[in-house]
Order: C-alpha cells, then structure tokens, then sequence
C-alpha cells in the first residue's frame, strides 16, 4: 500500500472550497470558440500582400556532405529574389541552429552535411511563390557524397559502429549528458536484492521512434516593420511566428539569437501552433525566416515545407532490458535495467536546465515504488534517425508497469492488487483513483487470468490497468499583469503559443473566482507586443500560471475594496466585489460599480512554492483498458478505456476531460500502427506522409471515459495539477493484449504481425 502524502497548497485562498466559477461546465471558452469557428489563425494562414516565399535544399541521403554547389541556374529562375548558399558570410556567421533542451548538440544553420534524410541543407531560396522556390532548387546543381548512416540506437551502441559526430565525441556514438558512460543510479544492493527473490524473470520493453505529425505543414512567417509602441531607438522591429510552447524556445528566441539582438524587438504573431505534442523541435526555419527578410530590407518571408519535409520523426527510440525480482507475495524486490535511448541527429540531449530529463526513465519510475534495491544504466547515443524532441519522460511508468504485469501474470494476481502493493508515497491519491476507476470499468466484474475468456465472436477479451504519477510540476515563473480598464473590466495579457492546451480561458474562471467578478468581464487576450509573459521553463501550463493569475486578482481585488471603501466613506474590510460590484457587507444592496472608480494595475511573478516532482509522487492516474484480439487475422480493437485522474482540482471540466480524451487517443495510436520505417540501405525514411503512417481517426476513437479524482494535492491553483502528459503512454494496450491471448509482445506498436507471431510462438512452446 502506498505511503500517505501530504498536500502542498500555497498561497493565498489555495485551500478555497466555495467555487462559482472553477470547476463548472456552463462557461464556454474564447479559444474553443477561435478554433471551432475558424477565428483561431495558425502560423500556415498568415500572409500579407508582398509576402515572399523561401524554402530549403533537403537531404535526399539518411546521411551526407554536400561536395560542390552550383546555384548559376537557380538564380535566374523567373520570380526568383534571393538565393543563399552556407557559404554566405552572413549565414555563416549566424549562431548555430539549436532546437531546444540541446546544450551540446548543434548544427551550422544552413550547412553543408545533412544529418539525416530530409535535413535543411545547403540552399535557401526565396521567391514570388513556392513553385518558384522549387523550379529553382531543382536547378540547383549539387554533388553528394553519401556518408555512414544509423537510424537504430542499438547499432549506434555497437563496437565498431561509424562515428557520427566526432567532433562531440571521437570515440563512440554516446552523447548528450551520458559522454564517456552511461548514467547510473542504484540503492540497495541488487545481486543480493535478486539471489533472495522468490522469482527472477527478465522483461523486455522497446519503442521505435514515432512522428509528431502536424495538420498542417510548418509556415515561419517573419516581416520587419515599425514599433507601434515608438522605438526610442528607432530600429525595426521583427514579427515572427511562434510555434514552440512557450518564447523561451521558439523560433522568437532563435531570431533574437541569431542577430545577437534581444527580445523585446520581436513578437510573436499568433497564439495558435495547430496539433503538436510536447515536441520542442523546431526547423531551420524558425531562424531563417527573419534573416531572410532582413536581407530583403523587411519584407514578409514565408518559410515553408512540403507535407512531406514536414513529417517529422521526433520522439525518440527507447529499449530497455531489465531483471526483476519478487516475491510469492507479489512485491517487487529488486530490479536490473539496462536502457539505450536515441539522442537523434543533432547529438545533443538534456541540458543543466533540464536534468530532470536525462535522468533514466526506467529508474526514474522504479524509484517510486517501494522496491528496496534498484539498478539502473542508461545511455544516449546519437543517430540519424531525424531530429528528437527531448522527451523521454513521459514513459518513466512503462517499464514499471510491464513489470507489475509479468508479477501479476506469473502470481494469478489482478494487477491492480500488484500495483497497490507496490507504488509508493501516493496516498490518498492511488487509493481514490484506484476505487473510481475500478467502478467505472467494472474491473472485478471483467478482470481474468490471461488467455482465459473468448468472446461470443471468437476473439479472445483481455483488460490491463496501469498507474502513473501525475505531472506536478511548478518549474515556471509567470509574470501575470492585471489592469482595471475605465470600462470596469479586468483585463490580462499573454503571448504565449498554444499547444493543445487551454490555459488562457482556465486563468479568466480563477481571476473571476478571486475577484468576485462576472466572467465575461475578465478579459484574457493574446497580446504580440506583450513578450514578457513568463520566466522559466518546462511543463504544465494551467495548474502553475492558474496560480499565479490567482496571487495577481487577489492582490488587485485588494486595490478595489480600498478605493470603493473610501468611496463608501467605510474601511476595506466592510466591502467586498460581488458580481464585479463593490458591495458592503452589512447591507449588500448597497452597490457601487467599480466603472469610473479609475484604473488600477498589479504585477505578479512567481510559481507554487513546491519543488519539483521528483521521488515524491502526490498526484496520481490509473488507467484501465479492455480490448479484443482476432486470433486468426491479429487484429486488435481496443473497446473499452477508463481513466481516473487526479487533476487536484480540476480547473475547466471541458478542457481537462478533453486532455484526457486526447493523450488516451495518442496513446491509442502509438500502440497499434504509428511505426516509422527507414530503408536499411539508404536512411530515407519509407512512410513519411499520412497514407503509409496512420494516426487514428475519428472511426478508430475508442469509448474514453475520464473520471475526475480531486485530492487537493498537486502543486498548482487550489492543489491543481497537469494532465495529459500522464496518459500518452502506449504501453497499456500492450498489457491487455497480453491478457487477452496470453503471450507478451515486447515492442511497439502492437501490429497485428506481431500479435500473430507472439501466438505462434505460444503454441510452439
């Protein structure tokens, strides 16, 4: 049974129980409003008249070095306005290209070798048009030489394997934050943890890379004009699209690095980034974009791609070999991992920013169970297998819960009983998750030994469960500013891209809550010439900026009440805002509105006074999950999915039931088809577009239901934490597949070759 866990609320009002607005559905958001309507633009929408367009040479070789260059032809192609080689001393001179969260990895930005098919190599052209652009590239006359290429991690560990960049390590392909040797980490002492096992078994768990497709092709968008605001200094400023999360690692901060510049002479564009998840990965693009305009004396650039070159391959491959041992009681007792992971072609991986992100995640997890003697090793190695995004986080809990599957499995055990036994410092959180998402399932009801039920169709039923930590993150510091306006109004500013999340319309139902205002007069709206929105990094946007927007509306409504009490000819503690009017409490029908009583502003930076979720895991989910197997064809459907998270509070019911609904179809997926595949011989990467690589669609969503735990005990507003992050995990599925025909298949995704050869590999045994 897990150990208890006390909350951390801090803060003024974080222990609040009276909501009106937080927590309730009857309150539509602005930014689902923008994207159902098409209001909401994306960085692919935005031209304006005179607006250029630029593009890039790309690889056609998994790895090579351009050897000559001729750009005669391409120059004088109609329409053509620019053409760059790297050998242009500007470009030259630029910082280099470094995709966020890579301290050591880092390319020219416009080089000579491509590290991986489809790289932006070599040329840039820019053009009245994207036909231009490409009449122009395919003149361009270029020799390659084809280099040494790797797209597996397990290869690139090999002895004897070429060495792909040499010039950060010359004696092997490790890298990242794991130069010269692999990360270890240990307590107890596994040997013995094992010799005193009742059972030792070896588990093996592996995920090939997947793409983070988009919906659209990536469009930089970049134009140097004015400052509305009157630039003392009188230079230009730039305007740029902003697809990352955040400024702190968008193309925003690789524009004002590029020029040795600062921050404040560039904005972002538009708020809205289109589908991508956690992927921090950005193209050349994102740099290239303003410098091209500059050239061009500030007129509007628009750097694109093909659907095709935008295909990115981005999260990273990850296998891991481990012994557990236990005992007949179903407790863990010791664990031996063993994890290569792929850095991908930039070499590059965590940063002293981000350490939290090199730690391996086959320990990372473990450590959170009670098992008393845990080894771990864990090395990066670079490859060519694409450009990764720094995100090995979100499957610390799949390696343990294969493990708890296999003890459940050998023992006759429900798993859920192994997970209970097992998981620590989650207490109240596992228990209330475990109950609820037990009920809702019907687990006792449909839980089975593996191999034991078939349906009346003939396939074979199974169901699994899992839990996982919760993410409580409080690692950002968000600069909140809130203005009274004359219109009687609060209004915040923000400049923050969007990703998938709905943060702006959760900080309007806090500030309104704190305020006592009426919703619809808290005005939260993206603001470009407003850049200083946060200071920091990493994680979850509407637990931790929730409560900092609280600290701010506080403070402010404080402001208030001393300007209407002395209106009033009373003190501030005998009034209070009530539906956005100053009320005095003995007599509430005593109203004044706060419009005409002037303007009043307040700042607030800071986060949750928590640290970082490390050992210590308050907030957690259990995910349960039922699918049907075809015996004959390996065919897998998944019919049934229940989640019960912890949100601690929820914030927005829609926007929190809808992450859910989200990462559980992500996940959904990434076990059955999302596979990359690269041609062995050539590094070209064979099912980059959106026929050969599938994604589920709207005939593949299974039935998802998220039920709400709230145990007050996360980081964020009101004991509120993150959500979807926990739920991507493709490894659940895997389990129930083992339920249902009774052999482990070890690799995503769960394709039906696999689950028929699993199969045949049991009944050969």
């Amino acid at each position: 049974m897990g150990a208890s866990c006390e909350s951390i609320l801090s803060g003024v009002n974080d222990d609040r129980t009276d909501f009106k607005y937080v927590g309730t559905w009857e309150h539509p958001g602005r930014q689902s409003w923008d994207i159902i309507s098409g209001a909401a633009k994306y960085p692919t929408d935005l031209w304006m008249p005179g607006t250029l367009t630029a593009m890039a040479l790309h690889s056609p070789y998994g790895h090579a070095k351009i050897k000559s260059l001729d750009i005669t032809e391409a120059e004088k192609v109609q329409g053509v306005h620019l053409v760059l080689t790297y050998e242009d001393e500007e470009i030259a001179s630029m910082p280099k290209y470094r995709p966020s969260y890579y301290e050591f990895g880092a390319s020219p930005l416009l080089g000579d070798e491509a590290e991986f098919e489809g790289d932006e190599v070599g040329v840039v052209v820019v053009a009245d048009n994207e036909e231009a652009c490409k009449r122009a590239l395919d003149a361009v006359a270029v020799e390659w030489e084809a280099l040494p290429f790797i797209t597996d991690c397990r290869e690139a560990a090999k002895p004897g394997a070429p060495i792909l960049r040499p010039e950060m390590n010359p004696d092997s392909n490790m890298t990242g934050n794991t130069f010269g040797a692999p990360v270890e980490w240990e307590i107890g002492n596994v040997e013995q943890g094992l010799k005193e096992s009742d059972h030792v078994e070896v588990i093996e768990y592996g995920r090939p890379m997947w793409s983070q497709f988009r919906s659209m092709p990536p469009a930089y968008f970049s134009y140097w004009d004015d400052d509305p605001w009157g630039n003392p200094d009188g230079e230009k400023m730039c305007y740029v699209t902003n697809h990352a999360h955040f400024p702190s690692n968008g193309p925003i901060v690789s524009a004002f690095m590029g020029f040795g510049s600062h921050a404040d002479k560039f904005r972002a564009l538009t708020p809205y980034m289109a589908s991508r998840y956690c992927d921090f990965v950005e193209k050349r693009g994102a740099q290239l974009a303003p410098v091209l305009s500059k050239r061009l004396g500030g007129v509007p650039v628009r750097f694109v791609n093909t659907r095709r070159q935008s295909f990115d391959a981005a999260v990273p491959q990850t296998y891991i070999t481990a012994r557990i041992g236990y005992n007949d009681d179903g407790t863990l007792h010791a664990v031996q991992s063993r994890n290569v992971h792929q850095s991908g072609a930039r070499g590059g991986y965590g940063d002293k920013t981000h350490g939290h992100l090199v730690l391996p995640p086959n320990a990372q997890a473990f450590k959170s169970t009670s098992c008393p003697n845990i080894y771990s090793e864990m090395a990066y190695y670079v490859t060519n297998g694409a450009c990764t995004t720094a995100d090995p986080g979100k499957d610390m809990w799949e390696p343990v819960n294969l493990a708890f599957a296999h003890i459940a499995d050998a023992l006759g055990m429900p798993i859920t009983d192994v997970i209970m036994k097992n998981v620590s410092v989650t207490d109240p959180s596992l228990s209330a998750c475990m109950e609820a998402g037990k009920k809702a399932f019907d687990w006792d009801a449909k839980w089975h030994k593996a191999g034991e039920k078939t349906l009346e169709d003939g396939r074979l039923h199974g169901v699994a469960a899992r839990a996982c930590w919760s993410m409580t993150w409080g690692m950002i510091s968000y600069n909140i500013n809130l203005r009274m306006g004359v219109d009687g109004k609060i209004y915040m500013p923000y400049s923050e891209a969007l990703i998938g999340t709905y943060w702006p319309d959760a900080v309007q139902l806090v500030i309104a809550e704190e305020m006592g205002m009426k919703l619809e007069d808290v005005i939260v709206y993206y603001a470009p010439n407003y850049n200083n929105w946060q200071n920091g990094d990493a994680a979850d946007r509407g637990s931790t900026c929730t409560w900092a927007a609280k600290e701010a509306a506080v403070q402010l409504k404080a402001q208030i009440l001393a300007t209407g009490a002395a209106l009033f000819g009373v003190t501030p503690d005998e009034v209070d805002l009530v539906d956005s009017m100053i009320t005095l409490k003995a007599d509430p029908t005593q109203q004044m509105p706060i419009t005409g009583t002037g303007q009043l502003a307040v700042g607030f930076c800071g986060k949750p006074e928590i640290p970082f979720q490390n050992d210590v895991v308050r907030t957690m989910n259990v995910d349960f999950c039922e699918v049907a197997v075809d015996p004959e064809t390996g065919l897998v459907e998944v019919t049934d999915y229940v989640s019960a998270h912890d949100f601690g509070k929820v914030i927005r019911p829609a926007s929190a039931l809808g992450q859910i609904e989200m990462a559980l179809t992500q996940a959904e997926g990434r076990s059955l088809r999302e596979e990359l595949i690269w041609d062995e011989n050539t590094g070209v990467l064979l099912n980059g577009n959106m026929y050969d690589y599938k994604v589920p669609t709207a005939l593949d969503q299974p039935k998802i239901e998220g039920v709400p735990v709230e145990t007050r005990m996360g980081g964020g507003a009101y004991g509120s934490t993150g959500v979807a992050h926990a739920h991507t995990n493709a490894g659940l599925v895997g389990l129930a597949i083992q339920n249902a025909i009774g052999a482990w298949v070890n690799v995503q995704p769960f394709t039906p070759d696999k689950v028929l050869a699993a199969l045949a590999s049991k009944q050969q045994a």
